[in-house]
């Protein structure tokens, strides 16, 4: 009897420690799944528009960051909850369901490749849809234990509290994603970050070369570098030689690729990343969709770059049409290059988006409502804030992000028992308050029919 005892008290044990370890996988995974999406939802809605080409279902693009959102807090949401155990029937279910629409879909992304990234990281983590096919694979089986074992380990938070964690939750993701909206990704996973040197990012490292010589002695062959060449004299005569790449270097991709504008036919990249003076382009992958909201912001700007002697330049991938109607609707008087659409949304998010350069270096990424005022633009850029690289410090961006998220998770975990009692003490005086009126309206419709 005892021996039975101590092996189902290990059986729970390692069921339990089985359980910890799938909430870990699959709700970190949903966790992260969601928060990089949530941070660039303009990223996630470029993602679903190109599946709607893909899928010939063109005419649901206009709901896609409806789509983007929806998506990502979803991820989130049911991650959080997962991870701390909360609804421990209900979470598991809706991620199973979750996982049994996207694993087809990886499927047939993975055998007929419409698209190479499905997006399910953002820009946070690239890959192949055959590898997003067989992670949904494993997460779908882990997912499946725990739809029939997940209660067998408690949840972080009491019941009374776990809807507190599930609406603090909202709100964190939701503050993350009016910031990517209205302003620009809070971390930024692409190659154009600020403070980035577009000539340097576009360079090629070679890799460093070095001369093979063969020699042959009596009849056999080998090679030699030059720092350790045989010596004739001991019978060693010079076949021939050849160049190769140094052992454990290869030639480095690099970071920024097909960054190329132009006017008209010409390519002028070099004249824009060179130009050591400040240059301003504003950024907008398809004019006809544009925001005009801030035209006059725009074109006040303008004034001030012709003003001052700084260049000035929308670069967009939109048709001749579509250049001529956005001159006639904001009167926009500024010259306008050509770059590739896909390029644009890579550099900025929003539509459109001004780029501050300096000397081919990223100062500032701006959407049109955050320019400065026109009473503000009375110096050269050099003196003003504005003209002055924006700092970005990933690291201190991602503590902020924790701290915000984890100091009031901690502070509900300290107090969720005098959480709930307010909570239940609540509860109870709405109750009896519904019961007062309810028994005040009886005793009304009594008098009346009395």
């Amino acid at each position: 009897m005892a021996n039975k005892t101590i092996k189902d008290n290990r059986k729970s044990s390692l069921i339990q420690w089985l359980v910890f370890l799938s909430r870990l996988i699959v709700g970190g995974t949903f966790v992260f799944s969601g928060f990089v999406k949530v941070i660039d939802p303009y990223g996630t809605v470029y993602k679903f528009q190109d599946y709607f080409s893909a899928f010939h279902l063109d005419f649901l693009s206009s709901f896609a960051m409806l789509f983007s959102v929806a998506l990502s807090v979803i991820e989130f949401v049911l991650g959080v909850h997962l991870l701390f155990g909360s609804y421990r029937k209900s979470t598991p279910r809706l991620i199973f369901i979750f996982l049994c629409v996207m694993t087809p879909v990886t499927l047939y992304l993975a055998i007929a490749n419409p698209i190479s990234d499905c997006g399910c990281f953002g820009d946070a983590v690239h890959l192949s849809n055959w590898a997003t096919f067989f992670k949904n694979v494993l997460l779908l089986i882990i997912v499946l234990f725990l739809v029939y074992r997940n209660t067998s380990l408690r949840a972080l938070y009491n019941q009374q509290v776990q809807w507190l964690t599930g609406l603090y939750s909202l709100l964190f993701v939701f503050f993350f994603v009016y910031i990517g909206t209205y302003y620009q990704p809070y971390l930024d996973f692409r190659p154009y970050k600020i403070g980035v040197n577009i000539p340097e990012a576009l360079a090629v490292e070679e890799p460093e070369r070095e001369f093979v010589f063969i020699y042959e002695k009596n009849g056999e062959r080998k090679e030699f570098l030059l720092d350790n060449l045989p010596s004739e004299e001991e019978g060693w005569v010079f076949v021939d030689r050849y160049e190769k790449t140094v052992s454990g270097q290869e030639s480095v991709t690099p970071i920024i690729e097909d960054f190329t504008i132009y006017r008209g036919a010409t390519d002028i990249t070099e004249d824009i990343i060179y130009d050591e003076n400040y240059r301003i382009l504003l950024l907008s992958p398809d004019l006809e969709t544009a925001d005009d909201s801030e035209v006059d912001r725009i074109n006040e700007l303008y004034d001030y770059c012709v003003e001052h002697g700084y260049e000035f330049a929308c670069v967009t991938a939109s048709t001749p049409q579509g250049v001529e109607a956005w001159q006639e609707n904001t009167g926009a008087e500024y010259p306008f290059y050509f770059m590739d659409k896909t390029v644009i949304r890579t550099i900025a998010r929003g539509n459109p988006c001004v780029l501050l350069l300096k000397g081919g270096t990223i100062l500032r990424k701006t959407s049109p409502s955050q320019l400065p005022d026109e009473t503000l633009l009375v110096q050269p850029l050099d003196k003003l804030t504005y003209g002055q690289p924006e700092i970005y410090r990933p690291e201190r961006r991602i503590w902020f992000i924790v701290l915000l998220y984890a100091m009031p998770m901690l502070f509900l975990l300290l107090t969720e028992k005098t959480v709930a009692m307010i909570i239940g003490r609540v509860r109870q005086w709405r109750d009896a308050h519904r019961r007062k009126k309810k028994e005040n309206e009886n005793d009304m419709i009594e008098k009346n029919n009395v």
